[in-house]
């Protein structure tokens, strides 16, 4: 019966619409296109914003086509489905719902589709019906939690709160005011117990007294004094800082020929490295740290591992530079420059394997201080001039690139530095130049440098010479005062404390 009625169901609709036609007088309203009516089915809306209702017809007798062909295949579902199209279709273009006879009633698409969240809409407005029944039994259950939270909290918490502070004042939990904490001494602390006698109560006053300085022989100057306004100088912490560069040093030396164990590479191919390096430092302008902490590491590197083939030397040298760059500058260069400047002779897996060898070879450490570290200590307590203190720093260089010079410590090659430079800049005697100032500030006596010193003569008067020129090219900039190529580095002085007849 219901398959009669589906098929009879186009010519149906027709009669409808026949009876538009022919009873379309008063308050009827015939569909036009400009009304947009809008047909939905199981498949969605179907729009009759088209030329002629007859197309609209058209397309429900397709979708009623296909329906029967699913009908076949499953009666029960087709019964269903047809009568929820059945349904809709009446509702859309007839003016009364014409009933069918169906067995069940038929659904809506929201029910169909949505039954979880409709069936949950019902048991929501259930729930608000209720409350808005019994509104005063909400505001009693909500009073009872609050005033329970309230209990808890009073029992939990032992502050008190802000209403009891403005009536009652808390009362402070220090005994004393905060000026008289600021005056108290660690030798308050020890009076209290009886096991530590007075002596030693004054031993650990004068050791953890922060405001007291160390007393200065009457002939030392204190050339920390005038930098108490400022923290970037640290004059609090200064002393104790170069204590320990001092023992940084001695932790960390670099021993007496300490290429003894390498079979391939000698001092020679060393300094040719070093000089390389020196124009690399300059070609990436970096800083003076970067460059004598490079050779550091290749010293301490060489030192320990043994047999190092000499392909491997430059490698080592550009990794070393590669490292102290990343320790020292700001922007270091990539890793792709230091490809560059080996003219691609090694890889950047080649220099990534060589960066961590050579760190674990260290154990991760580059504490060991630098010449300049110290020379800069020297010259402030020499009241040294920046001239000084560039023709210095061209000695120290020219140091670093010597192998017989490797072995010594960084601080006696810088104080050995401005010795030179203190006595080739000016008109005293070599012994008068060495003031008990430096020598107290440095550690060192001038016995004790003298030698270092006239092997820095040594170096300077021979530059000429030499093969590896880059340190002094590199000082005849105006920057650093071009001091590689002062007159007095080739007068009579320096040919006499280097103990060789002048040609001049």
């Amino acid at each position: 019966m219901e398959i009669q009625l589906r098929r009879h169901r186009p010519a149906q609709i027709q009669d409808q619409e026949n009876i538009y036609a022919i009873k379309g007088k008063g308050n009827v309203v015939i569909p036009t296109k400009k009304q947009g009516l809008a047909v939905r089915g199981a498949l969605g809306d179907i729009n009759t914003n088209v030329p002629t209702q007859r197309e609209v017809v058209g397309k429900v007798a397709v979708a009623t086509a296909e329906f029967e062909k699913k009908a076949t295949l499953n009666r029960a579902a087709v019964r269903s489905n047809y009568s929820h199209v059945q349904s809709k279709v009446d509702t859309g273009l007839a003016a009364k719902a014409v009933a069918q006879p169906t067995a069940k009633p038929p659904l809506r698409r929201e029910e169909s589709t949505a039954g979880l969240a409709a069936r949950a809409a019902a048991r929501n407005r259930a729930i608000l019906k209720d409350a808005q029944n019994k509104p005063t039994e909400l505001k009693e259950t909500i009073k009872i939690y609050v005033q329970k939270k309230k209990g808890q909290e009073k029992k939990t918490s032992k502050l008190p709160t802000l209403n009891e502070n403005k009536e009652t004042k808390l009362k402070p939990i220090l005994k004393e005011s905060t000026e008289s904490l600021g005056k108290l001494k660690i030798v308050d602390h020890f009076e209290q117990t009886s096991i530590i006698d007075k002596k030693k109560l004054e031993s650990y006053a004068a050791l953890y007294d922060v405001n007291s300085t160390p007393s200065l022989p009457n002939d030392i100057e204190d050339i920390d004094a005038g930098d108490t306004n400022s923290p970037l100088l640290m004059s609090i912490y200064i002393k104790d800082i170069y204590k320990y560069l001092t023992e940084l040093e001695e932790k960390y030396p670099i021993e007496h020929d300490h290429l003894r164990k390498q079979t391939a590479i000698t001092g020679k191919m060393r300094a040719t490295l070093i000089d390389w390096l020196v124009e690399v430092q300059r070609q990436f302008s970096l800083v003076l740290e970067t460059f004598h902490l490079t050779v550091g590491i290749i010293d301490r590197y060489l030192q320990v591992v043994p047999n190092l083939h000499r392909t491997q030397l430059q490698l080592v040298g550009v990794t070393a530079m590669f490292i102290a760059s990343k320790y020292e500058e700001i922007y270091a260069p990539d890793v792709g420059d230091f490809v560059y400047v080996t003219a691609n002779a090694y890889s950047k897996a080649e220099i990534f394997q060589c960066e961590r060898d050579i760190m674990s070879k260290l154990g991760f450490c580059l504490a060991r201080p630098i010449p300049l570290n110290f020379l800069r200590r020297f010259v402030k307590a020499a009241h040294g001039t920046s001239k000084n203190h560039h023709l210095a720093k061209y000695f120290v260089d020219l140091s670093l690139v010597e192998y017989d010079m490797a072995h010594y410590r960084p601080s006696e090659l810088a104080a050995a530095a401005i010795c030179l430079s203190l006595y080739l800049l000016s008109s005293k005697k070599l012994e008068d130049v060495w003031t008990p100032t430096l020598s107290y500030y440095s550690g060192y006596s001038f016995e004790h440098i003298d030698p270092i010193m006239r092997k820095l003569a040594n170096i300077v008067i021979n530059v000429d010479n030499s093969k590896c020129k880059a340190v002094y090219n590199k000082y005849l900039d105006t920057t650093l005062a071009k001091v590689s190529n002062l007159p007095q580095l080739r007068g009579e002085a320096i040919y006499e404390l280097a103990k060789i007849p002048c040609n001049s």
